[in-house]
């Protein structure tokens, strides 16, 4: 029997058109507690917000009584645009570091204590007790926020860095006696910082039951977006806010996991049903934005090439509801300088009469690396900007909003940092949850793809998960680029001659494949790609 809101359908309701058997289901499960693994372009955020929806029109929570969180202001932002879309409002919808903060005012203004004093920047701190280097500062300041996110104490700290394989640059044994110092002149201001704020609301949680009990009514059903990029310290909070009676709603994408420099455990998301026993599981794999040449690339990344199984071996076997599209192309330089004017050049020929140049992005491993692609696209009159700045986490707390923690080249992508209409340069880690129709991924060479410094198989796993993140941004056009270029500089110092990423063979070798198998373009593939282009205008986009 089909759902009905209000005397309207199901199927009426915004953006439940041409929905997928699997995404169905994950919407109208009645399971207390429900995981939904969706991989790249699968339309987790329409059925995280349709679930929502639908248990609020048909009574099964209160809207003011569910709590929805995420990693970004922009995600935030964009799921309760969405709810209110559906006609859906009162439900709370924030980042974990939000959340924190605002149940932490609210037990102290309880308790008639002092509200809670954020750090505005914890670099800012380490310099006034570290002279020297700032890349030691930065080093400290990160290795400081994995412990957090760990829920490593200064004193375990040299025993977990040396477990996990850390590599900082500094001694272990100087970094936790940083560590200490850091913690003590925290305290002696009486401040916190970014990191803390979970960790004090999960112990105010655990050391004040009547205020607990408090909060558990009022957040009696959560829904966690993004739940690969959890860390131990916002588990333990996510855990503390569940009630006796648990009704919970995570979705994510295990391969999508790219931040456990930072301390996030997609292992959390993927152990769910161990640690929550009565977890019911779903599984979205069809892809509805790349075309299968570009899902079919970006698999090939993941997997093993003994085995054949992907990296954690969650997610099965990716498809596409999309038509066919080109074939990806690996082009390779003699020289950075070659692959920067290459890019300019193929930007401006990808760009087809009626295409807005923002519909083309340049993506890389690191910031460094679009210096040069920007003085191409210039010299080329290739209208362009590298896109994302550094927003510190105070200045996202004092807006009413929080994003992760921000290390250098890894904030992420704000919708209004792209102005007009322009070629985006950007990042891997800030491209992640965009897309575009044309992607042009630059640098995969040795000592870049994988950094040098991803030494350890998690280091090297999370590396390869990224990759896997920038070519499914793709929707239908992918270039991936490397040049032969200087020589790098491996980890252990030593000096070798730059090479093609490993993770192009795999590319390369479904590229083969792929073009073996492409039949020569006829009337009937035209007429399914316009028939489709008319059916994407008509619907919804989707997420």
């Amino acid at each position: 029997m089909a759902i009905t809101f209000e005397g309207e359908a199901w199927e009426k309701l915004p953006g439940a058109s041409r929905l997928t058997l699997a995404q169905r289901s994950a919407i109208e499960a009645e399971d207390p507690l429900l995981c939904v693994m969706a991989g790249a372009g699968a339309g987790k955020t329409r059925v995280l917000t349709l679930r929502v929806a639908r248990r609020v029109r048909d009574g099964s929570i209160e809207a003011d009584r569910a709590l929805v969180t995420t990693f970004s202001r922009k995600a935030a932002e964009e799921l309760r645009t969405r709810l209110w879309s559906l006609g859906v409002s009162g439900v709370k919808a924030g980042t974990f570091h939000h959340t924190a903060l605002g149940l932490l005012r609210e037990h102290r203004a309880q308790r008639r204590r002092p509200e809670p004093q954020l750090l505005p920047d914890r670099r800012r701190l380490l310099a006034d007790l570290l002279t020297g280097d700032p890349r030691r500062v930065r080093a400290l300041d990160g290795e400081i926020g994995w412990a957090k996110a760990r829920l490593v104490t200064p004193e375990r700290y040299e025993a977990e860095a040396r477990r996990a394989k850390r590599r900082s640059g500094i001694n272990a044994e100087q970094v936790a006696d940083m560590y200490v110092r850091y913690e003590a002149e925290r305290s002696r201001r009486r401040v916190l910082d970014f990191d803390d704020l979970i960790t004090a609301c999960a112990d105010a949680l655990a050391g004040d039951a009547a205020f607990a009990d408090a909060v558990r009514w009022r957040t009696r059903h959560l829904f966690v977006d993004e739940m690969q990029d959890v860390n131990p310290a916002q588990f333990r909070l996510l855990t503390a806010l569940l009630s006796d009676e648990p009704d919970l709603f995570v979705v994510g994408d295990p391969n999508q996991s790219v931040y456990g420099f930072n301390g996030a455990d997609p292992s959390l998301l993927y152990r769910l049903p161990e640690i929550l026993r009565g977890t019911k599981v779903i599984r979205l794999d069809e892809n509805h934005r790349c075309t299968p040449q570009v899902v079919a690339v970006a698999t090939a990344v993941l997997r093993d090439s003994e085995t054949d199984e992907t990296i954690l071996g969650e997610i099965d076997a990716a498809t596409s509801s999309r038509v066919d599209g080109p074939v990806p192309t690996v082009i390779a330089h003699a020289s950075d300088a070659d692959e920067a004017a290459w890019t300019a050049l193929r930007a401006k020929q990808s760009r087809n009469p009626g295409m807005r140049w923002s519909s083309i992005a340049v993506l890389a491993r690191t910031n460094a690396q679009l210096a040069l692609v920007q003085a191409a696209m210039e010299a080329a009159n290739v209208p362009c900007q590298v896109a994302g700045s550094d927003l510190g986490p105070a200045s996202d707390l004092r807006s009413g909003w929080s994003s992760r923690r921000q290390v250098d080249h890894d904030d992420e992508l704000e919708p209004e940092q792209i102005d007009h209409d322009l070629v985006v340069l950007t990042t891997f880690h800030r491209a992640k949850g965009l897309q575009w129709h044309t992607v042009l991924i630059i640098g995969l060479s040795t000592g870049l793809m994988p950094l040098a410094s991803a030494q350890t198989t998690d280091a090297i796993n999370e590396e390869r998960r990224l990759l896997y993140v920038a070519l499914t941004r793709a929707e239908e056009e992918l270039w991936c680029s490397w040049s032969a270029g200087d020589d790098v500089r491996t980890a252990s110092g030593s000096v070798r001659a730059r090479s093609a990423s490993p993770w192009l063979a795999p590319i390369e070798r479904t590229i083969a494949q792929l073009t073996k198998a492409a039949a020569p373009t006829a009337a009937s593939d035209v007429a399914a790609r316009v028939a489709e282009l008319r059916q994407r205008l008509a619907g919804e986009g989707d997420a």
